[in-house]
């Protein structure tokens, strides 16, 4: 009875041992047969069109043409908030202190989407 405990215990690590190895070994075939750095298998993970500022493409809206604009304070400036220039409301940061709602500022600074202001 023991040897045949033995026999079908060794019977079943064979076939999962041989299992394995045929199945690590189709796994190293078949990554060896697919192309890694081929155009063929990147196409779908990388995007190759760029958006470029001579096709157009602005990422943020350019706020230079208030620089030296006066406006008036929408909201409070703690330090940053709202402040009505030329009719249109802009996101703008004081110089560091506080300012009320209803505060006259001018614009002295624009730095890509920062508009810096100062109470007049």
């Amino acid at each position: 009875m023991l040897g045949l405990q033995f026999f079908s215990f060794s019977l079943i690590f064979y076939v999962l041992f041989m299992s394995a190895v045929l199945g690590v070994s189709l796994v190293i075939y078949v990554s060896t047969k697919t192309p890694t750095k081929s155009k063929q298998g990147t196409d779908d993970l990388i995007l190759i069109e760029r958006q470029k500022n001579v096709s157009g493409y602005i990422s943020t809206a350019d706020k230079r043409k208030f620089l030296g604009a006066i406006g008036t304070c929408m909201t409070d400036l703690r330090p940053a908030g709202t402040v009505l220039v030329e009719g249109e409301p802009l996101d703008v940061v004081t110089e560091g202190n506080f300012l009320k709602q209803g505060s006259i500022v001018k614009v002295i600074n624009v730095d890509g989407s920062r508009v810096l202001v100062r109470q007049i």
